[in-house]
């Protein structure tokens, strides 16, 4: 393990995870998602560096904008913290090179899950740099290992998609979103053989959360609890933790 670079991923990883979030919620607001100054999403009033410090401004400002008092998103807070977590643990567990890539992976799904909470769509944007890593990851891994995940990927993808029409078909309601869907493939790429413990964990998550969460319409953004255990269980895959039972 490299101590110096675990302890520079703290505050980089609040950094680019406080990006992530940001741009996964103003994409969810149909606002320009990769660029322009940081800005309080109530007035509009742009924030200097005091304010945008991960973490330790959100607890500064008491979770409330300095110029309006608007609440700040938790979603900005979450991201930081996530950003730093899932940072820190690429690079303690995984070889450098590798643990780049896989961070840069969760900031995705970061993006990705924050724009879900928002708006109930998962951005294609946050799928497609999913697919493209996850199938270089695999790819790191051998030849076998990118061939099982583009079988994961259509197998998964294809019985899902038969799932939302059963669902349709018998109660009017597909259940699962097609962006679920199209992210669930994306990891697969990663996950190969993998694929059905992210899923079944995801499954888990996510009764969990509705038991929790009580929606008004009795529905969940599952993109996060989807995004947390893919990632979760494609680091194990990489690190190979999970044997034999991938290649």
């Amino acid at each position: 393990m490299n101590v110096a670079a675990l302890i520079a991923a703290l505050p980089l990883g609040a950094v680019v995870g406080s990006f992530a979030a940001t741009a996964g919620l103003r994409w969810a607001r149909g606002e320009q998602a990769l660029t322009g100054r940081s800005r309080c999403d109530a007035c509009a009033a742009p924030l200097g560096f005091g304010a945008t410090v991960p973490i330790v401004s959100f607890v500064r400002l008491g979770g409330a904008c300095a110029a309006c008092r608007a609440p700040i998103h938790p979603g900005h807070l979450a991201g930081e913290v996530l950003g730093a977590g899932l940072v820190m643990a690429s690079v303690a567990i995984l070889p450098i090179g590798q643990a780049l890539v896989v961070a840069a992976l969760g900031l995705a799904l970061i993006a990705g899950a924050a724009a879900d909470v928002a708006s109930r769509r998962l951005p294609d944007l946050a799928s497609l740099v999913a697919a493209i890593l996850g199938l270089g990851l695999a790819l790191h891994r051998g030849g076998t290992a990118a061939l099982t995940g583009l079988a994961a990927a259509a197998f998964t993808g294809g019985v899902l998609l038969l799932l939302r029409r059963s669902f349709a078909a018998r109660r009017g309601d597909p259940g699962l979103g097609l962006g679920d869907v199209k992210l669930a493939a994306a990891l697969a790429l990663w996950l190969g053989a993998a694929t059905p413990w992210a899923i079944a964990l995801a499954g888990l998550l996510g009764l969990a959360q509705i038991r929790l969460i009580k929606s008004p319409d009795g529905k969940i953004a599952f993109g996060p609890v989807l995004a947390a255990s893919g990632w979760a269980v494609g680091l194990a895959v990489q690190a190979g933790w999970l044997g034999d039972l991938i290649p």
